[in-house]
């Protein structure tokens, strides 16, 4: 499930919301005062310019509060996602009207906008509030809050409602208006000569141009309005043909004859963006040479430079920025179209770099004043930063919520990108906004892949969390890493310079403890192997083997022994390991001990042989009594050793074992 972005949700809802507002104050001044829809475009702007500024002031309170209480968080996610889709939506409907369609405009849907945008506009009020009172340990959701949120539901449904009523409504009327509409007069005696193709093959009346970038159903105004906008100008359809030929010969003709250079054929193009979708840059030259405008009247498009950086058509943008397009221009909301572009689902990697190569600043920041490498890293777009940073991105600049860049790629798991940044100078002990070293965050997060980067690149393998607990510490206490998993990211940690006796802050053990409580056998072997010394106090005062043999870990003990451990060493209960396996009659664990070198004559041993001898286990006896040269010889003729099971390995226990109670006072 992809992770819910609230910052860009905002961003997205106050961009939207500038644009409706304009929009409709463009609309209501087109009209008669005394038209009804006059009042309800008024109230829509208000409503959203209110919903603007509120989304905004909801978003900076967001980001200083420290916690927000979990039931608060989703209701917060799950209003903004939908809030925001729904604005897009609306935007996507709203802003392309012109003024000549507020004929069509119907009272219903408008009411059901109005009212949806200001709900919303009191929903993040309340969310504001409530964020600046929670307390993490209160419900913070109160009746009157639900009620709003629920107010917000209802709403929702209602606009979706009264789309769906409208279309099926109007759809029939607008058809019929199409049937009776009757075609236009032209003056067929100072037409332009007919334009003919120089190639064979008949041209098709419509401008072929490619039209997948536009959503499907991208505008339900538009599809109302269709039947009373005006026709699409012969000459202008002519001359699109003649641009996506490449004839200049014609265009120049058609352009004597009167053609506009600004006309529209039957699919709502311009001359000049039939030159740009077909990289056209004669023909480009030819109609700004005519005067053609290279910026779009609609609000939902991109200016012509940026279309044609976004195809990759850098003949015609070159043509344009030769007759003065500018490559910093802005929406009407502030955006720069630049931070639009990047924010696109596919970016053409050659545009940008013509973009940037004419004068585009590469640390260019949206209206949130977030930098559009940060932009790009979330895109995964490798190429994208590799080109911004050429062209002086910051790799350490932060995103709107105080992140490093470098954690965007970390949280991606995107090692190509981790590298990049790397190696163009990111800082790879910064820290996120919770405290944590980027590195601490990448392994919590199990991109092991990306930690070897990280620590490749000089990454501190002794940094610590918020809580200042050890890296290796963390890795040694998760409970949920693969076995192989934990030894390879243990194994790169000490290469890299960890220390095999690194302290816990909490309890204040050394790693080696934590590898035998929580660990299987090849963790403690590669501690072991490390150098982690061994003369150390589990948190009951039981030594490395005492604790293993409490836990019933046959491997763990094994591999100490192996390694060297004291076998006689006296834990803080007084027992010896050879103590406890005479106390647990247990024949082959004492002979493990006896043949590493056990002292059954040392004192803390001398009950559990009186023990053995109460018990009248002569074959325990034999094996004290013997010498490690003669520890495996077979036993004195007519004495029988009894067979004892080796006992399978226990579940590694999750918490601390009983003798840990017994420490703290609680049995």
């Amino acid at each position: 499930m992809a992770l819910i972005d609230p910052a860009q949700l905002c961003a997205s809802i106050s961009v939207h919301a500038t644009s409706i507002t304009a929009t409709a104050n463009k609309l209501a001044d087109s009209l008669d005062r005394g038209d009804p829809n006059v009042l309800q475009l008024n109230m829509m702007a208000a409503s959203s310019d209110s919903l603007q500024r509120q989304t905004s002031q909801f978003l900076q309170t967001l980001n200083s509060t420290k916690v927000v209480p979990t039931q608060l968080r989703d209701d917060i996610d799950r209003l903004l996602a939908a809030c925001a889709g729904r604005m897009n939506n609306m935007h996507r409907d709203f802003t392309g009207l012109q003024p000549a369609d507020s004929l069509m405009l119907n009272g219903s849907i408008l009411t059901a906008y109005s009212s949806y945008i200001m709900i919303h506009s009191q929903l993040f009020t309340y969310f504001d509030g409530t964020l600046k009172n929670a307390q993490q340990d209160q419900s913070p959701i109160s009746l009157p809050g639900r009620q709003i949120i629920e107010q917000a539901e209802s709403v929702t449904h209602l606009v979706d409602k009264s789309k769906a009523m409208l279309l099926n409504s109007d759809t029939h009327k607008i058809s019929a208006q199409l049937d009776n509409s009757q075609s236009p007069v032209t003056n067929t005696t100072n037409a332009p000569p007919p334009y003919m193709s120089t190639a064979t093959s008949p041209i098709s009346p419509r401008c072929p141009m490619d039209n997948s970038g536009r959503p499907k159903g991208s505008s339900f105004f538009r599809s109302l309005t269709s039947g009373l906008r005006s026709k699409p100008d012969p000459f202008a359809s002519a001359l699109c043909q003649a641009v996506i030929q490449g004839d200049e010969k014609q265009i120049s003709g058609l352009i004597s004859q009167g053609a506009s250079v600004d006309g529209r054929n039957e699919k709502g193009d311009t001359p000049l963006k039939c030159a740009i979708k077909h990289d056209r840059d004669g023909a480009a030259r030819l109609l700004l040479s005519a005067g053609a405008k290279f910026s779009s009247k609609s609000w939902s498009e991109l200016p012509y430079l940026f279309r044609a950086a976004s195809l990759g058509n850098l003949n015609v943008a070159r043509v344009l920025i030769e007759f003065g397009a500018s490559v910093s221009s802005k929406a009407a909301s502030g955006q720069p179209h630049f931070v639009e572009l990047i924010a696109k689902g596919s970016v053409n990697v050659a545009g940008i770099g013509f973009l940037l190569a004419n004068g585009v600043d590469a640390r260019t920041k949206d209206i949130t004043g977030q930098e559009v490498i940060v932009s790009a890293v979330k895109k995964g777009s490798v190429e994208l930063v590799r080109l911004l940073v050429e062209y002086g991105a910051d790799v350490n600049v932060k995103d709107i919520v105080g992140n490093p860049v470098l954690v965007a790629a970390v949280e991606s798991g995107d090692s190509n990108m981790t590298e990049l940044l790397l190696s163009k100078g990111a800082n790879t002990d910064g820290r996120t906004i919770l405290g944590t070293t980027i590195l601490e965050h990448a392994a919590g997060k199990r991109q092991f892949e990306v930690v070897k980067k990280l620590l490749a690149y000089g990454a501190n393998p002794a940094g610590t969390d918020v809580h200042s607990q050890p890296i290796l510490i963390k890795i040694l206490r998760d409970a949920l890493l693969k076995t192989n998993e934990k030894v390879e990211v243990i194994r790169q940690l000490l290469d890299n310079g960890a220390d095999p006796d690194t302290i816990d802050a909490i309890w204040g053990l050394p790693a080696i403890c934590h590898a035998v409580e929580m660990s299987k056998a090849p963790v403690v072997d590669e501690m072991l192997r490390r150098g982690a010394k061994t003369k150390v106090r589990m948190l009951a005062g039981q030594t490395l083997l005492t604790y293993s043999i409490d836990v019933n870990r046959r491997n763990h003990v094994k591999a100490l022994l192996d390694y060297g451990v004291d076998v006689n060493d006296v834990d803080g209960l007084n027992r010896t390991p050879l103590t406890m396996a005479l106390q647990r009659l247990d024949y082959n664990l004492t002979k493990m001990f006896m043949d590493h070198g056990a002292d059954a004559t040392a004192d803390a041993n001398k009950d559990a042989v009186k023990f053995i001898k109460a018990l009248k286990r002569n074959d325990l006896l034999e094996l004290l009594e013997s010498t490690r040269d003669v520890a495996n010889t077979s036993a004195r003729p007519g004495r029988t050793r009894p067979t004892i099971p080796d006992l399978s390995e226990m579940p590694v226990l999750e918490g601390p074992p009983p003798s840990y109670e017994l420490a703290a006072g609680k049995c």
